[in-house]
């Protein structure tokens, strides 16, 4: 579900090992394909736990889950319509004004000389760099281009490569704070059906846009595991205890993620499952009880064996009142990386859950957009700016999953057992 962002020199380093015969299970490049991470079930987890158990930005807060949206190690482009990139319930894509960015105007010797006493014969003379350009601004009064947008369920997308001209290129290397475009994260699950009814735009797009070239809302997300029905299943289907065997916290959730439906209704090597699943399987480790608040303003206390109940259960980890996972920043869930903004979607500022509704501020917040420069377009990243998204601002856009406040539930849990008090899947119990 979700996958990572490479820089250049992992780009090479992956482009030379699949033109070479793969070796052992943990290459990630078999039969010629780099798309997504390989190996055993352990080598997965471990590679998983890195950055679930970091110190400094552990995704098991005492408030819930979290991770970042950037993919793990692994996850590539497969060609310039196929892409594996947007796994961790967080597509993402570029917007480029390609058609506006302007040209240094060059010839045979490089780029045009002019000056004072040596106008220019096409173009303006730009005299911070002494060369002939046909513009000094990005003219932004079209719609910009959509690169790697997911088309469908599976991982075609737009073209990825906007087809810059050595004389854009050359512009964007000496313009390297202008603004060229948006990178565009989404949370919007691909299951949540209505409309927005916000009036922003982005890059010229209005929030109901279809994506160019296609028939689906152009700010959803489409991967079909990138849903609210497929956050809830793995609610349900980790909601049990781990192997005793297994000591480490993270390990224990991670490997029981990786055995669900044989490691295809939860993807170990991915962030966001063997977290989700580490969580819900630390809520039924510890004996926790959940109690629902009604309508009628009394409590109800849930019991998981009916399938009524772990409805409820499942809805008040994952909302369908929500538009998706919220979207924020490593140090909250209502702050954004520099350069970033929300897209405000319209909705309601509150979500119901068994008849008794509730403020969330956040409810709507499933849609970022960052400023993209002239400075983020290199040489590695010409060809596909969607990577320069990833690198840029992947590991800071960090999706939330919420635990239940107060304010509708309660999770009391059996603290006679260990490291089962406060907040079970929070990092020091884990």
């Amino acid at each position: 579900m979700m996958k990572t962002s490479l820089t250049a020199l992992l780009f090479a380093t992956l482009a030379t090992a699949c033109s070479s015969e793969p070796t052992e299970s943990r290459d990630p490049c078999i039969d010629g394909k780099c798309d997504t991470p390989r190996g055993t079930v352990e080598e997965m987890c471990t590679n998983a736990r890195v950055p679930a158990m970091d110190n400094a930005r552990p995704h098991f807060t005492e408030g819930g889950v979290r991770w970042s949206c950037r993919d793990v190690n692994g996850v590539t482009t497969n060609n310039n319509t196929s892409d594996d990139r947007g796994q961790e319930y967080c597509e993402y894509f570029t917007m480029l004004h390609t058609d506006g960015i302007p040209e240094v105007i060059t010839d045979a010797q490089g780029p045009v000389f002019c000056d004072d006493a040596t106008p220019c014969e096409t173009g303006t003379c730009n005299q911070e760099i002494f060369s002939c350009v046909t513009g000094t601004t990005v003219n932004t009064s079209k719609k910009a281009a959509v690169l790697g947008k997911n088309i469908d369920n599976r991982d075609a997308v737009t073209g990825l490569d906007p087809q810059l001209s050595a004389g854009q290129l050359e512009w964007l290397s000496q313009n390297p704070t202008e603004k060229v475009g948006e990178c565009v994260f989404t949370s919007w699950h691909k299951d949540i059906t209505r409309k927005p009814t916000g009036t922003a735009t982005v890059g010229g797009h209005t929030l109901n846009a279809k994506t160019p070239g296609a028939d689906n809302l152009l700010f959803r997300m489409m991967v079909q595991f990138n849903s609210n029905g497929a956050a809830q299943a793995l609610v349900e289907d980790c909601l049990q205890p781990g192997k005793k065997t297994i000591k480490d916290g993270f390990m224990r959730g991670c490997t029981s993620c990786g055995e669900v439906d044989g490691g295809q209704g939860c993807v170990p090597w991915r962030k966001s499952d063997p977290s989700v699943c580490t969580m819900a399987m630390r809520v039924a480790e510890c004996g926790c009880e959940l109690s629902v608040k009604t309508a009628a303003g009394g409590s109800k206390k849930l019991n998981l064996a009916k399938s009524a109940d772990l409805a409820i259960a499942k809805e008040l980890f994952v909302p369908t009142g929500r538009r998706g996972f919220a979207l924020g920043a490593w140090d909250g869930v209502d702050l954004l990386p520099t350069g970033c903004r929300y897209i405000e979607t319209g909705d309601p500022k509150t979500i119901t859950i068994n008849g008794v509704s509730i403020p969330d501020a956040n409810a709507g917040r499933a849609i970022v957009a960052c400023d993209l420069r002239a400075s983020h377009i290199t040489s590695a990243t010409a060809k596909d700016p969607k990577e320069a998204c990833r690198t840029t601002y992947g590991d800071e856009v960090v999706v939330h999953v919420r635990a239940p406040g107060p304010e509708i539930a309660e999770v009391k849990c059996d603290t006679t057992k260990p490291q089962c008090a406060g907040a079970v899947w929070d990092f020091e119990n884990l």
